[in-house]
Parts: C-alpha cells; structure tokens; sequence
C-alpha cells in the first residue's frame, strides 16, 4: 500500500514539473555577449550577480555577503569558480529556459535545480 501511494505522489511530482527547455551551446553564449546582471533565488537564499564580458563576476548574497569569481563556457555548459563562495570549488551547470522568460540553471549530473534567474534590465 505504501509502495502505491509512493509511486502515485512521485508520479504527481513528476508532472508538475515545469517545462524547461534546455538551451544550445549557442544558445548559453548568445545570453552574455554583453556585460549583464541578473537576480536569482533558491530555496531562502537570493542575490544579484553582474556577468562581464571580461569572464569575471560579482555576486552578492544578502544571507553570506559579497564575492567574486571567473566563469567561462565550456560546451553545452557554464561554469564558475567563485573566489571564496562554495570554497573556490568548480560548479557548472546547463541553463534550461522557462515559458515565462525566466532562466534555470540544472546540475549537469542529475539535472536538478541549482537556481532561478532573470535578466534585469
């Protein structure tokens, strides 16, 4: 009985789930040709980040403070090395678009959510 209602509310989740469409190497490249800034948001952490054309980045967390790092492309992928962020550990992830515009960057290894972005204006 447990296994039953397991798989139904996995089932549920599962269909829920929104329809992200996973950008092209191209695709990924075409959003920074030009310096940019972007916000985003996971679970209770939020933040903005400038993008530079110059392959360097500023983010900043309200909850852990300020940083900065290197990202570059690297395929179908994009990744980042923050100074001190994340212990200076590589992360890379593909960027997934969703139908209202906004970005989803997904971990390359099960393709779950790393984080929500949009692009400010």
């Amino acid at each position: 009985m447990r296994l039953w209602a397991t798989i139904l509310i996995l089932s549920a989740l599962i269909g829920c789930r929104e329809e992200v469409t996973v950008l092209s190497p191209e695709g990924i490249a075409a959003l920074v040709t030009e310096d940019r800034e972007i916000e985003f948001e996971r679970f209770q952490y939020t933040g903005t980040a400038s993008l530079g054309t110059d392959k360097t980045f500023t983010v900043i967390v309200p909850r852990l403070g300020e940083d900065t790092g290197v990202w570059w492309l690297e395929e179908d992928k994009i990744c980042s090395r923050w100074k001190t962020f994340r212990q200076g550990r590589l992360l890379c992830a593909k960027i997934g678009q969703l139908p209202d515009g906004t970005y989803r960057a997904l971990s390359t290894s099960f393709d779950s959510t790393l984080v929500n972005f949009r692009f400010v204006d």
